[in-house]
């Protein structure tokens, strides 16, 4: 039996059951007439948002075009018991069909009241009894928390009648069985995504009601503020009526001082919360999100309210969709608070709590977000509550967690959260940078940063060593060893990395890690392939356990060596290594990706290209995601097999699209390797007019550059400058590729060294000093001949072919040379295929290569076309320079190759 008041003590406030009036000004929005036209044949549309998005005003518009029945009932906290709730549903109900629920008035009037099963089923046939469909909007469902009025409805909705759609109103959903009603289909809903307002809308209700437009900055500015809430643009919309200028008026009405944005929040959102609620909402409002967890720890010593926590308590509010706050995962874990509620929030907590208070609380959110690695985060709040130095040395304790491959983004940003002048007073942070540094190709500026730190560290007080400073100079030391690397100091690199060694604790993983690896740098550039070899491999022999992320930096430092040492085999062997420690132990996808590098690498080098395109293409699927340095070296690998291939539009934009990439970025490190790339290919596909135009912007510079990767942007230069032909170009060509041979040759850099040879080797052959050609092509194949090179020589171009045709018949040098003289034929087939060589010879041209082809003299030539011999030679010249052939059987070969000659 339901214990309420008798039907007597009801008084029906019959305001209630009459629409409320639609202003004006109102924007009506199609898409969500048709939402609510959808639900026409449901037994139930839920209209579930918070204050402020429009839900009455779309409902009472929506009725108002519409011919069918409909009842209105706007509910109060005062009707939330069942036999109230029920007297108001039944008198709606009568408002539209007078004579309607004549039983159910009975039931009601009962003594003693009918139990909650009589009710419902007497409500349920009079419902059904209903002489025509009806709608019933029930507005401010959010006040009914009666757990027996939620058990009527809910039986009502479990068979529903055929003649009653329910509409629901609410700032919160209702405790009914939603779930089963979206498992049934048996309902429509519309929440904030559907109510908020689109820049359209917006635009419009400011236009009706203050009388004039904004400017798109300005309405881009009322989004972002007000977040499409529709109160808000109309608070907006009211400032900007009284005359205000747009940016002012939008000022002052978009923030957290506005009265009228007070007053709303005050009246509509927090009048019915307790002051406990209140509180815990102004506090956690220092939070950009928060959780349950990281609620407890800022509110911290009020963190119980009776036996629940403060935390649960402000949760369900949050959750129940009452307040200004969004749900941001999908676990329904993580909140936060809509921008203008935020700020509302905010300015209330600088009101009550001091400035000390509010330090605490920023404090212990720092504490618990740094706990959960959520550093970026953390930052501000350790920025606010303690100080620049206090954020810094948060920061300087996850120093190694940072360095590690998969977290230097996070350290970039964390970085930028900070004061210059804390991070420039802070050796430790320097540090940091400076590393960064190193990752981003910032090399030069290294310099200075290392200069720095070891300035802080010597002007502390004399006798007194800072924290961590053995650490410190450990990482200086590295840091050093870095630059003596690139200058080209292998000796200084080597001495230098070994003190950084005896130094770092190896809790510094990366710095440790990266002395190891330029300690083997340094050693291959002095020389010393089997010492560097052998450090490497000793370092990953004594590796406490799997091998983590942090020592793949070691690997791809071997494949380096291997690679710059033109041993194709070894990096094979060391690449397949890689791929396999990515795959079981890295756990990186990544680290998988830079072993697909390196082999491919090999396989484009032994012109494997079908082999080399199916290992690339995985590793640069946006999943894999290796990090950006290597996917654009990877990408410029890919490009190049592309164009070997045949297919140079595919090459040319995988170069474009990496070049715009690194350009958006501002990654000028990348990009000048990535402009290169780019001039080298537009020479490969004849557009010299591009390359000149990069020739002449690149600054060369001093030469200090260690080429470890793909491409060598210099030695592009030189081969612009070849391919330029004056003498101007070929003489700067000479000069830059004697002081690359030079600086490779000291460097032991043999895989550019063999390139840079060979382009000397081009450059003397078109300045007609063949001996010399040959002598330094010679040099060129027994550097490379080992590891099989062949892509190297077959990239520098079709002008290879005479002065390699004259070393084929040198002693040692024949197979390999005519390796590469296939392959060069093939190339040029591919490229013969796609330019349409040999389209251009005449009609006489073609008579005389048939005649070529059954093997007439030019003798018999001429008798037989009744020209002189001199005509038939130029005419054969002619056709040797069209198919690029060097020789009558040469010249046949390519054009049946080519289907211009067809047999019989």
């Amino acid at each position: 039996m339901i214990e309420n008041p008798p039907l007597a003590s009801v008084q029906i406030v019959r305001s209630k059951l009459r629409r409320p009036r639609v202003v004006a000004d109102f924007v009506a929005r199609s898409e969500l007439l048709r939402l609510l036209d959808a639900g026409s044949e449901l037994p139930l549309t839920l209209l579930s948002a918070p204050a402020g998005y429009g839900k009455t005003s779309l409902l009472v518009h929506w009725l108002e075009g519409r011919d069918a029945a409909a009842a209105w009932l706007s509910l109060d906290r005062d009707d939330s018991e069942p036999m109230i709730f029920a007297s108001y549903f039944v008198a709606a109900l009568r408002s539209v069909f007078p004579a309607a629920c004549a039983e159910t008035l009975a039931c009601l009037n009962a003594s003693p009241p009918p139990s909650l099963a009589t009710l419902a089923g007497s409500l349920s046939n009079a419902l059904e009894a209903l002489p025509a469909p009806l709608v019933l909007v029930l507005d401010g469902y959010q006040h009914v928390d009666s757990p027996s009025t939620q058990a009527l409805l809910d039986r009502l909705l479990a068979h529903p009648a055929s003649g009653l759609r329910l509409v629901i109103s609410t700032r919160q959903d209702p405790r009914l069985s939603l779930g089963a009603l979206r498992v049934r289909e048996a309902m429509v809903e519309i929440r904030v995504p559907d109510l908020q307002f689109d820049e359209r809308a917006s635009a419009t209700l400011i236009e009706r009601c203050a009388g004039r437009a904004v400017s798109g900055e300005d309405l881009l500015h009322l989004q972002a503020c007000t977040e499409g809430w529709p109160v808000g643009v109309r608070l907006a919309a009211l400032a900007l009526r009284n005359g205000d200028d747009a940016a002012a008026g939008l000022a002052r009405s978009l923030s957290g001082e506005s009265p009228q944005l007070q007053q709303y929040f005050v009246e509509e959102l927090l009048a019915d919360q307790t002051a406990g609620t209140v509180d815990c909402l102004l506090r956690t409002s220092i939070l950009d999100r928060f959780c349950a967890p990281l609620c407890d720890a800022v509110l911290w010593e009020g963190a119980a309210l009776g036996e629940t926590l403060v935390s649960q308590a402000l949760l369900r509010v949050v959750s129940s969709g009452a307040m200004l706050c969004t749900v941001i995962d999908d676990g329904r874990h993580w909140y936060r608070y809509r921008r203008l509620f935020r700020e509302f929030l905010q300015r209330q907590l600088s009101l009550r709590c001091t400035p000390a208070d509010i330090a605490e609380l920023h404090h212990r959110a720092a504490a618990w977000l740094a706990t959960q690695g959520l550093l970026e985060e953390a930052i501000p709040h350790a920025l606010a509550g303690d100080g620049g130095a206090a954020a810094g040395q948060l920061l300087a304790r996850h120093r190694n967690l940072l360095l590690g491959r998969e977290q230097r983004w996070r350290l970039d940003r964390c970085l930028r959260l900070l004061p210059p002048d804390t991070v420039e007073g802070d050796p430790e942070l320097l540090v940091m940078k400076a590393w960064l540094m190193y990752h981003q190709g910032r090399h030069v500026e290294i310099s200075a940063v290392v200069d720095r730190i070891e300035a802080l560290i010597d002007s502390t007080v004399a006798g007194i060593q800072l924290p961590g400073s053995e650490a410190l100079r450990g990482h200086l030391l590295a840091l050093r060893s870095l630059h003596a690397y690139l200058e080209g100091q292998a000796g200084s690199a080597v001495a230098l990395a070994e003190q950084a060694l005896q130094r770092l604790p190896v809790a510094c993983v990366h710095a440790h890690v990266t002395a190891q690896a330029l300690l083997a740098g340094g050693r291959q550039a002095a020389g010393d392939l089997a010492g560097a070899r052998d450090g490497i491999r000793q370092a990953l022999a004594h590796a406490a356990g799997p091998i983590d992320a942090c020592q793949a930096p070691l690997v791809a430092t071997l494949c380096l060596i291997d690679w710059m040492a033109a041993d194709l085999s070894a990096l094979q062997w060391t690449a397949d290594q890689y791929y396999n420690l990515g795959d079981a132990r890295f756990a990186s996808e990544a680290n998988a990706a830079l072993g697909r590098y390196f082999l491919g690498l090999v396989q484009y080098q032994r012109n494997e290209l079908s082999l080399a395109e199916a290992t690339l293409l995985p590793a640069l699927a946006p999943e894999q995601a290796p990090r950006l340095g290597y996917r654009t070296e990877m990408s410029f690998l890919l490009a190049a097999v592309y164009q070997a291939l045949g297919q140079a539009d595919r090459a040319r934009a995988i170069v474009d699209a990496v070049c715009e990439r690194l350009a958006e970025k501002a990654d000028l490190p990348a990009l000048f390797r990535a402009r290169a790339c780019q001039a080298d290919l537009a020479l490969r596909q004849g557009r010299l007019a591009e390359a000149q135009d990069w020739a002449r912007s690149f600054d060369p510079g001093p030469v200090q550059f260690v080429y470890r990767f793909f491409s060598a942007p210099h030695l592009t230069l030189a081969r612009v400058w070849i391919a330029e032909g004056s003498d101007e170009s070929r003489k700067q060509a000479a000069r830059l590729l004697q002081l690359l041979e030079a600086q490779l040759t000291s460097r032991h850099n043999v895989r550019f060294l063999a390139e840079a040879l060979a382009l000397q080797a081009l450059l003397e052959y078109a300045l007609g000093d063949e001996s010399a050609a040959v002598e330094r092509l010679g040099r060129a194949l027994a550097l490379t001949r080992t590891g099989g090179f062949i892509r190297l020589f077959v990239d520098l171009g079709q002008e290879l072919v005479k002065p390699l045709k004259l070393l084929e018949a040198s002693i040692g040098n024949a197979r390999y040379a005519g390796q590469i003289l296939a392959a060069l034929n093939d190339d040029w087939l591919v490229t013969a295929g796609r330019q349409q060589v040999g389209a251009d010879l005449t009609r006489r041209e073609l008579k005389i290569l048939k005649l070529l082809a059954v093997r007439l003299s030019n003798i018999e030539i001429s008798e037989e076309l009744c020209i002189s011999r001199a005509t038939v030679k130029r005419h054969t010249q002619n056709i040797y320079r069209k198919l690029r052939a060097s020789s009558r059987r040469e010249a046949v070969v390519r054009a049946r190759t080519l289907n211009i000659l067809v047999d019989g």
